[in-house]
């Protein structure tokens, strides 16, 4: 008998510890992923490495990167966050 492995996905979540939007998507994004062990979210702290962020494409936190995709604004509540897992695939 052969073993499939899983594949993990991972979404990774820009943030600043200081930033209480940014608090509140990590929440709202590991809400939304809970059922999906599948699902790895990675938190990069952005002031630690900027210009890697940068570079990844992120001028703005709280943003989400999932493969070339990124979700970023000023605030990413409940349904932007929501519909943009749908539209990657992740839920």
């Amino acid at each position: 008998m052969s073993r499939i492995d899983k594949v993990i996905m991972t979404i990774i979540l820009y943030r600043s510890r200081l930033c209480p939007r940014c608090r509140m998507a990590g929440r709202i994004l590991h809400e939304l992923t809970r059922q999906r062990p599948d699902l790895r979210i990675e938190e990069r702290e952005f002031f630690l490495a900027p210009i890697q962020a940068l570079r990844a494409g992120i001028t703005m936190i709280p943003a989400i990167r999932i493969g070339d995709q990124v979700l970023s604004g000023v605030f990413l509540g409940r349904n932007s966050i929501a519909e943009f897992l749908h539209r990657t695939g992740c839920l």
